[in-house]
């Protein structure tokens, strides 16, 4: 039979259990218990069939006795079997007999011992004895003695007089806090000095924000009795301290902070709790470290692409530097790497110098403030191609402006540079578009007659140039007239100058002239022919008459020339006209004896004159008849003889008369005038004949 608690219990409640009892008659078996009383008398039995028992108290302090006996079916009984159980809920008196050794030290060591308790209940070997120093004894501040003594150890928690509570705890569990024992000892040690290196550091977890500051120290040069525990006091306004914690080691961690800036100080102590002087403050703001690079929040972006020049774009979850590592082919990166140091988490970076239509490759990078790096996959992106420009020409050459002709594609502005050397020195310049167009640009001011070189450079929308080739055109000369000369020409009809002069590049031919007395009269002989030899045949000129005279010209893009004003006299014109082509037409006028005959007259001549024939009878002699002078001067001349006898011989000559009363006389020309006709028809018909040269034979012979 076995009690439960079988020791003493300071609650007075246990349970009993048995072995099971056998009976080969009645086979019905059940158990009797019951306990003694105080008096020593036993109670009543109570029955159960179980083989154990609960909520048993004791009848008494200290000892008491269970009994259990079986009975079977019959009502027999078994002798009783006897446990006993034991019952205390006093606590013991206190510890006797306590003593300290030494009872004052300069070193913090004692040694303590106790005799045991007046009263108690229980073995004496069970006892219990718990201390505290410089506190009450309670369940939270005592510590177990595991014997009647102490040894020597650092007891005093305090400079100067301590005190120890001795205290005893039964096997029962009971214990009276307020019934000690107490001894008073002094431990008059030396404090250490102040610790040194005192330093701080954060080891917040920023992605957490686990804020946290580490101090760190060593130990004071002078440790006095000895360092047992350094005290960390914590303050906010580096004013008002109050003590954090203590620590056995060089190191302590804060927890559990807020992000503002702290202050700490630490003094050591020695085991009896004689601190010496504060270090020096150390101070600092938990922020923290990450770990880890910040993550993008956005993917890198190519915008703003331009011949020479793109712009990336990327965000991150939280503040970090940019740069750009990038290069012509994929992993293959330039050394130097585009940067900004600026902590940002929207990060912009502008790739400047790339070359035209070329394509990059790129990977955006990002360090936080804690040194964490982080990077992109690799994009690429394609610049804006180069301005061209083709067919390139100087056209619209004149004396000094040209036009410079070409055909740009993807530019912004073009500056045409041109100078009379290949290092230029002057330029114009024009806005173009993007698209492909053909643009004009009119260079003026320039020397005529002159070699210029020049080349169209065109520039992208960043102002980035692109230089053409070199070319050249030449100027046109400025037309110039010289050696101008003036010849009288003998014999001719009327007052004729002969001009020549030459040019320096080819140009028409162009005479001006009039009277000195009157320019309204002015006249031009033109020769549109370029050249640069040049004759004009200026005739009909007025006899003995002053003129004026320029030579002119203009070259094939309409340049002019002129010479200085020339002035001449013409001669007296002594010469007859001259007569040339005289034709006489006989005529026959009316029939029969009615009928009369004429002769027309007509003869040119070389200059403006007069007309008149002189005529007479027969084959010589004088020319007594004269038609009537035409005062009309003219080159083409027509005169009418009348009333002439037909069948009849006439001589005559043509007389002309220029305006200088000079007259001219063709040759005695002899002819017949026709015969008459005798009826209508003949008459047609000799007429006919006459104008038309046909029907002859019918015109001989009238039927």
């Amino acid at each position: 039979m076995a009690a439960d608690p079988s020791g003493y219990s300071a609650v007075n409640n246990f349970d009993f259990s048995w072995g099971s009892a056998t009976d080969s008659a009645s086979g019905n078996v059940e158990y009797c218990y019951k306990t003694a009383t105080a008096s020593g008398t036993l109670a009543s039995d109570q029955c159960t069939a179980a083989t154990s028992v609960t909520g048993i108290t004791g009848y008494q302090t200290g000892t008491n006795t269970f009994y259990v006996r079986a009975r079977d079916g019959a009502g027999n009984y078994s002798a009783y079997s006897n446990n006993s159980f034991y019952f205390n809920n006093g606590a013991p008196s206190a510890p006797t007999s306590l003593a300290v050794t030494p009872e004052t030290n300069t070193v913090n060591s004692f040694e303590f011992s106790w005799g045991s308790p007046v009263a108690y209940y229980g073995s004496l070997a069970n006892l219990k004895y718990y201390y505290s120093v410089n506190a009450l004894p309670t369940e939270g501040s005592v510590t177990r003695a595991y014997s009647n003594s102490l040894g020597a150890s650092a007891y005093a928690t305090l400079p100067g007089e301590n005190t120890m509570y001795l205290v005893v705890m039964d096997e029962a569990g009971n214990i009276n806090y307020n019934a000690y024992a107490s001894i008073t000892f002094a431990a008059n040690t030396t404090a250490p000095g102040i610790p040194l290196n005192n330093d701080i550091a954060d080891v917040s977890v920023k992605a957490t924000s686990a804020w946290k500051l580490a101090l760190t120290w060593e130990e004071p040069s002078s440790v006095g009795a000895g360092v047992a525990t350094y005290q960390i006091h914590r303050s906010i306004d580096d004013t008002s301290y109050t003590q954090r914690s203590t620590t056995s080691g060089n190191s302590f961690v804060d927890t559990g902070l807020t992000q503002q800036t702290y202050y700490y100080k630490v003094r050591a102590c020695d085991s009896a709790n004689n601190c010496g002087a504060f270090s020096d403050a150390v101070s600092m703001y938990p922020d923290g470290k990450y770990t880890t690079p910040a993550p993008l929040v956005a993917e890198p972006e190519v915008s703003s692409i331009t011949t020479r020049k793109a712009t990336v774009t990327w965000t991150t979850s939280r503040t970090a530097d940019s740069k750009v590592a990038y290069g012509t082919g994929s992993g293959d990166y330039f050394d130097e790497e585009v940067g900004n140091s600026d902590q940002v988490t929207s990060h912009t970076l502008t790739l400047n110098n790339l070359s035209p239509g070329g394509t990059y490759y790129f990977t955006a990078k990002w360090t936080d403030e804690d040194g964490n790096l982080g990077s992109s996959d690799e994009y690429s992106f394609t610049t804006d191609p180069a301005p061209s420009a083709k067919e390139v020409s100087a056209v619209s050459i004149g004396l000094d402006t040209v036009n410079i002709q070409f055909t740009s594609k993807d530019a912004n502005k073009a500056k045409v540079y041109y100078g009379t050397t290949t290092e230029f020195g002057a330029y114009a310049e024009m806005g173009v578009g993007v698209a492909e167009s053909t643009y004009t640009v009119q260079l003026t001011g320039l020397a005529d007659g002159t070699k210029y070189y020049y080349k169209v450079s065109l520039f992208d929308i960043e102002e980035n140039e692109y230089e053409g080739d070199t070319y050249s055109f030449e100027t046109l000369p400025r037309p110039k007239i010289e050696l101008v000369k003036l010849q009288q020409v003998k014999g001719t009809a009327s007052g004729t100058i002969l001009v020549t002069w030459v040019s320096n590049t080819p140009v028409s031919s162009i005479v001006t002239y009039y009277p000195s007395a009157n320019p309204s009269a002015a006249q031009d002989n033109i020769d549109v022919k370029l050249t640069t030899t040049h004759r004009a045949l200026i005739a009909g000129l007025l006899p003995n008459t002053a003129y004026v005279m320029a030579v002119k010209g203009r070259d094939k893009v309409g340049n002019e020339a002129v010479s200085s004003a020339q002035a001449f006299t013409t001669s007296s014109d002594t010469r007859p006209p001259s007569i040339a082509n005289l034709k006489v037409e006989p005529v026959i006028q009316g029939v029969g004896q009615e009928a009369t005959a004429q002769l027309v007259v007509s003869w040119d001549t070389d200059e403006l004159s007069s007309s008149q024939v002189a005529y007479g009878e027969g084959s010589g002699g004088s020319l007594s008849s004269k038609t009537q002078l035409d005062t009309s001067r003219t080159y083409n001349h027509l005169v009418v003889i009348p009333n002439l006898q037909p069948s009849k011989v006439y001589h005559l000559i043509a007389l002309s008369m220029d305006e200088a009363n000079n007259e001219a006389q063709s040759i005695d020309r002899v002819v017949i005038t026709p015969k008459a006709t005798e009826s209508a028809l003949n008459l047609v018909v000799s007429n006919l004949s006459t104008a038309f040269g046909f029907l002859g034979g019918i015109a001989g012979n009238p039927q």
